[in-house]
This record gives C-alpha cells, structure tokens and sequence, in this order.
C-alpha cells in the first residue's frame, strides 16, 4: 500500500516556487553539441516568455543591465557550487554562450563582464 495521500497538496509540487540556475537559454536542446571551442551562440533570455519572472527568481523584463548580471551572477555561484562536465559559460548581458567551461570568470568578449556558467540541458 502507498503510504502517502495522493490527494493531500503537501506531496504536489509547487510549481509556483520554481526557480533558475540561469537566466538564458538557447533556442534547441543540443546547441552545444555542433559548437567548436572558439564558437559562441545567441542565447535568450527566460524572462521574455515567463508572464511574472520575478516570482521564479529571474529579473523583470525591464531590469538594467547591472541589475540582470548581479542576479545572474548570484545564480551562477549556485550552479557553480554542482560539478557538472557538459556546462559552459555565457554573459547574461550580451545573450552569448561558449561550449568552454574554463572561461568561466574571464572577461566577455564583448562587454567585459565575468562569464558565468550555463547549462545547455
């Protein structure tokens, strides 16, 4: 016998608390499977499809630059605190992301920010 209630809402999950390593992703599941070292792709931010972001830990749709990466950035020490071979890096400002962890913490080479770490699944 099951020893929990199906229908008590303590075992459902709370979607509504749901929260983000990242605040990008890429368009396809396996964008990172035809990438090279020295490639670097578009990525998209979750907050333009989320209809209330903040309440899932992403910035709002018009949060300044400063503001997104700090909250990215914050994001990025939980993910990095998981050790998990198939990440890369990517600047949540610039919407780049690189097949190669061992950028992480250098400079984009496109505004100068940190690079952070992205999953690709």
């Amino acid at each position: 016998m099951w020893p929990f209630n199906k229908n008590n809402p303590a075992n459902k999950l709370q979607t509504e608390k749901i929260s983000y390593s990242q605040i990008d992703i890429t368009e396809n599941f396996g964008d990172n499977l035809k990438l090279k070292p020295e490639d670097w792709i578009k990525t998209v931010p979750l907050n333009a499809t989320s209809p209330d972001p903040e309440s899932v830990g992403l910035p709002s749709k018009n949060t300044r630059a400063d503001e997104t990466y700090s909250i990215a950035s914050s994001l990025s020490k939980l993910r990095e605190s998981i050790e998990i071979p198939s990440d890369g890096v990517y600047c949540p400002v610039c919407h780049i992301a690189n097949i190669q962890l061992s950028k992480l913490r250098t400079p984009c080479p496109q505004c100068g920010r940190e690079l952070l770490k992205f999953g690709w699944d």
